[in-house]
């Protein structure tokens, strides 16, 4: 941890004092040693009385030094605009977290990304196509970026990490809590397999002063935005709206005219955002194009086990009901049960009225 970092994480502690101002405080000066070595009364001059007495206040050196001792203790690191992997598409808005805290691999942020947003209700359509988007685009190559939200959010990491592709979770609280509690066990995976990030210090509890400024680092960290169901008053539109002020692409899946979890995302694409209707739009729109010869379906066909594979042998003619498939295929019903789950969010099977069921291809 280097001055600079330091000079930036005492920045974070000072009551009052947000990250936009704090970026302009740092150019102000000419650079972190020179706002280090400013006195109380050329900060004054620049902020004003209240706002510079918070900021002498916080410029304690060792209670800087126990605060990033105690993120180390709760298995954290920080990061700063000083800190080489700092990622890039956060140096370029207005206001770039002065720490970020983060646990897992932190080369995620230097890799092509889309951010993948929804509504917390959200219908079983919404639910299976954002499950296809993220498995796809993580077969794909692309890191799957979301909030760790309880509904599509938490859908979009669950399929990603499914499909052994990589995805970043923004969370809008400490990286040592879980909201809601119940997605701990998935947030622990994350950490373990791809990254957790939070510009919030160990212990914070998520709330509207903490989810909200959360919304920036969604829209910015990634080349794209994907809306997959949204409603009318979705928190989702927060992150569009800054999406497009960054310039970032902006897609959204289509849905059910007639669903009021459908509003939002229907006149995302009444106002002029882009179609997605399937995961070759978003890459399109990036400037990439499928692997010659091989689908995202078929590189999910690859990894199938013997069991898997034992139930699509069974589909290979005909769709067949769940109790033509058991006869066939001998298998108990729950485990039948579970493989077919498996094979329908893996994108190769779907499942038809009276639990009818067919193979995509």
């Amino acid at each position: 941890m280097t001055r600079e970092d330091m000079v930036w994480i005492w920045l974070s502690r000072v009551r009052g004092l947000g990250p936009g101002r704090a970026r302009q405080l740092v150019e102000h000066f000419g650079g972190e040693e020179k706002l280090l070595a400013a006195s109380e009364a050329e900060l004054r001059e620049k902020v004003g009385g209240v706002l510079a007495g918070n900021i002498w206040q916080a410029k304690n050196a060792e209670e800087i030094r126990q605060h990033v001792r105690g993120a180390w203790h709760c298995g954290q690191k920080i990061m700063t605009p000083a800190s080489p992997e700092y990622p890039e598409a956060l140096r370029e808005i207005y206001d770039p977290p002065c720490a970020l805290y983060y646990r897992g691999d932190v080369s995620l942020l230097r890799e092509r990304g889309v951010t993948l947003i929804g509504s917390r209700r959200h219908t079983q359509y919404g639910a299976r196509v954002t499950a296809q988007f993220s498995r796809e685009l993580a077969q794909a190559g692309l890191v799957i970026v979301s909030g760790l939200a309880e509904g599509l959010g938490a859908i979009a990491h669950r399929a990603a990490l499914d499909a052994c592709g990589k995805t970043i979770a923004v969370l809008g609280n400490g990286l040592d809590v879980a909201y809601p509690a119940m997605l701990r066990p998935l947030q622990e995976e994350i950490a373990q397999k791809g990254l957790l990030l939070s510009e919030c210090p160990p212990g914070t509890r998520a709330g509207r002063g903490t989810l909200l400024p959360r919304n920036r680092l969604l829209a910015a960290l990634s080349e794209a935005t994907i809306v997959t169901e949204a409603g009318e008053k979705s928190g989702t539109m927060h992150v569009v709206e800054l999406a497009a002020d960054y310039g970032r692409e902006v897609l959204a899946v289509p849905g059910n005219i007639d669903s009021p979890a459908s509003i939002g995302v229907n006149r995302l694409l009444r106002n002029g955002a882009a179609f997605a209707l399937g995961s070759a739009d978003v890459l399109e729109a990036l400037g990439l194009a499928a692997e010659e010869g091989e689908t995202a379906q078929e590189t999910a066909r690859a990894s199938l086990s013997e069991e898997e594979k034992l139930v699509l042998e069974a589909l290979a003619l005909e769709p067949l009901s769940f109790d033509e498939i058991a006869a066939r295929t001998k298998l108990s019903v729950s485990k039948l049960n579970s493989l077919l789950t498996m094979l329908e969010l893996k994108g190769i099977i779907d499942q038809a009225a009276a639990r009818v069921y067919a193979t995509k291809s």
